[in-house]
């Protein structure tokens, strides 16, 4: 807990902080995209000397009942903080983009903001209580994003807020409440992941997009190394090295259920079959792509 004359910072593992602030008994969860999180850092990187943070709005949807933020996309915002630990941000701008976005995505509304740091400090304060006025009747969602690694990793945290009164004082502090976040993306994005997490293994940190053979190349190593780890976890449990974990051992026996039993000998021919079509696939591309190249070149000949 860390506590100043103004405001009060607590960290929960989950949520009961409803809409508009009242707290009761239905959690709150917030999901993140990875375009979001691409976006801060980028912001980041361009911040200029002088600030010590970035900030910028975030746009997302609720679910009907109010439970459930998914972020999709973000914005940045300029901002000036003065000595007197008070944060300027232009209402004017961030109208203009939002209705700049609306006209792409009429879904998305502002859901909250975010900032780049790791503690929640004075000054946040008062742009959260700004925000405030734009997500009514819901409470805005302030997310964190660590940018210096201060864990080996960044780290996405997301923030609610209510009033708290003191008695025999005339303004109310506030209270911030750690919620559960996520980092949510599709197939499509999950690929992009990948292909950007493989520039971390190059000298140059850069990545070429593969083919469709070393695309399952991959695939296959990722799927063995999977099922080399969980057959040395449970040989550890069962050689009572380790102890066991009753989720864990629920889920292997969801997954391990849920596939059919299937012959050796079936399985090996029925791979064989879908890796001769993925290669005749592949040859009828190649020979395509080869037919219209010479079709062109004889076109620039004539």
């Amino acid at each position: 807990m860390a506590t100043t004359s103004s405001f009060l910072q607590l960290q929960f593992p989950s949520s009961s902080v409803g809409p508009g602030g009242a707290v009761s008994g239905q959690a709150l969860s917030v999901s993140v995209g990875p375009v979001v999180l691409f976006s801060v850092l980028d912001h980041h990187l361009r911040k200029p000397e002088n600030h010590n943070r970035v900030i910028g709005a975030l746009l997302g949807v609720r679910s009907e009942d109010g439970s459930e933020v998914e972020v999709r996309n973000c914005f940045p915002l300029s901002h000036t903080e003065s000595n007197d630990h008070t944060v300027a941000v232009d209402p004017e701008y961030l109208n203009q983009m939002y209705s700049l976005h609306q006209r792409v995505n009429s879904k998305e509304v502002i859901v909250g903001w975010y900032a780049t740091g790791t503690e929640i400090e004075e000054p946040l304060v008062y742009v959260h209580e700004f925000f405030a006025n734009e997500t009514v009747p819901h409470q805005p969602i302030l997310l964190m994003v660590d940018t210096s690694l201060s864990n080996d990793k960044s780290a996405a945290r997301a923030f609610v807020s209510t009033q708290i009164g003191v008695p025999g004082t005339e303004h109310p502090g506030s209270m911030f409440l750690q919620v559960p976040c996520d980092v949510k993306y599709f197939d499509a994005e999950r690929s992009g992941l990948d292909v950007i997490a493989m520039a971390k293994d190059t000298p140059d940190k850069s990545a070429t997009l593969l083919s469709d053979m070393d695309n399952l190349e991959r695939s296959i190593l990722q799927v063995h190394d999977m099922l080399e780890s969980v057959g040395n976890y449970v040989e550890r449990v069962l050689s009572k090295k380790e102890q066991a974990n009753n989720a864990i051992g629920r889920f292997l026996m969801d997954t391990v259920s849920s596939i059919p039993r299937i012959d050796v000998n079936e399985f090996e021919k029925t791979f064989n079959t879908h890796l001769q079509d993925l290669l005749m696939v592949v040859y009828l591309a190649n020979l395509t792509r080869t037919q219209l190249a010479i079709a062109e070149r004889l076109h620039k000949m004539v």
